[in-house]
């Protein structure tokens, strides 16, 4: 079976998670099964939220919802293995619930999704991070290349950070097996890319054209090189798995270029000159308010 019959037999999201899962085997064994457990952790609780949603709405119960289960491994993907089971399932929840249903309640079902619901949910961790007192970025699987505040740390080895032997979430370091799934996110299964390759060319560019910073200079040097961004850190789990989302993304090709740039260049900014970890999520949450601007103007016609 070829993978364009794959998708079709499949489906899109089904696909997805099929795709999503050499980036949970090869994070559970570099990282462990402490990185098992936080996958494991985040798919159960948005499948468990979901199937509360369905309860509530007097539908069918489908724990194995594909959707809520790309949901929860993508959550899972982006965190560091030490994340407490507390806050995994509180994004869980924040992803289904206010990702997936406070936007299609309020606006009478005109909107399905406002916000990416698995960059809601991560988002929603983020936050709680903030308040705890172990500083999970600088643990050792923890702070990724692009970490500019580790002070002291030897310039980063490209071959390792291209296989995935470097630091990070747990399914952000392999640069190739990113490339591989990627490109098969791109060629069979999704059919909006504009917004993901334009963000691939973005980042490298804004990084290309801003000038280093005395923090950057000090500190980690190597993050003024562009392809960094590319090997290291969620640039390309972000582009292939979270720029293609097709109820958050525009649905013209003008708006998606727009929408990628968008992220590429907030993405960077926010690497740069803020101590924001995650500067990509929000990027994604600022660029998802202007997805109804984008599908509404009259220059804009899909291609």
């Amino acid at each position: 079976m070829n993978p364009r019959a794959l998708r079709q037999r499949l489906g899109a999201k089904w696909s997805t998670f099929i795709l999503l899962l050499p980036l949970a085997l090869f994070g559970s064994l570099y990282f462990g099964l402490a990185a098992l457990g936080v996958l494991l952790a985040a798919t159960l609780s948005t499948m468990a939220a979901g199937a509360l949603i369905q309860w509530s709405n007097r539908g069918p119960l489908r724990w194995f919802n594909p959707g809520s289960m790309v949901t929860g491994l993508l959550i899972g993907l982006t965190l560091s293995p030490q994340t407490p089971l507390y806050m995994i399932i509180v994004g869980g929840f924040v992803a289904e619930f206010l990702g997936k249903q406070a936007a299609a309640a309020l606006s009478g079902g005109r909107i399905k999704y406002l916000f990416n619901p698995a960059v809601l949910g991560r988002s929603a961790i983020a936050i709680l991070e903030t308040f705890d007192p172990i500083p999970y970025a600088d643990l050792a699987t923890g702070a990724s290349l692009l970490f500019k505040e580790a002070g002291g740390l030897l310039p980063p080895s490209y071959w390792d950070a291209f296989l995935g032997l470097t630091k990070g979430a747990i399914g952000e370091t392999s640069t190739l097996l990113l490339l591989i799934v990627g490109f098969l996110m791109l060629r069979y299964v999704v059919l909006k890319r504009e917004a993901a390759i334009a963000m691939l060319l973005a980042v490298p560019l804004t990084v290309f054209l801003l000038p280093d910073t005395a923090e950057i200079v000090g500190h980690a040097p190597w993050i003024s090189q562009p392809l960094v961004y590319l090997l290291g850190g969620p640039t390309l789990l972000m582009a292939f798995f979270f720029l293609t989302a097709p109820e958050t993304t525009p649905n013209t090709v003008r708006g998606g270029i727009i929408f990628g740039v968008g992220v590429g260049v907030l993405s960077v900014l926010g690497r740069i000159h803020t101590t924001i970890p995650g500067a990509e999520m929000y990027a994604i949450l600022l660029m998802n308010l202007t997805v109804p601007w984008l599908d509404g103007r009259r220059w804009q016609r899909a291609l």
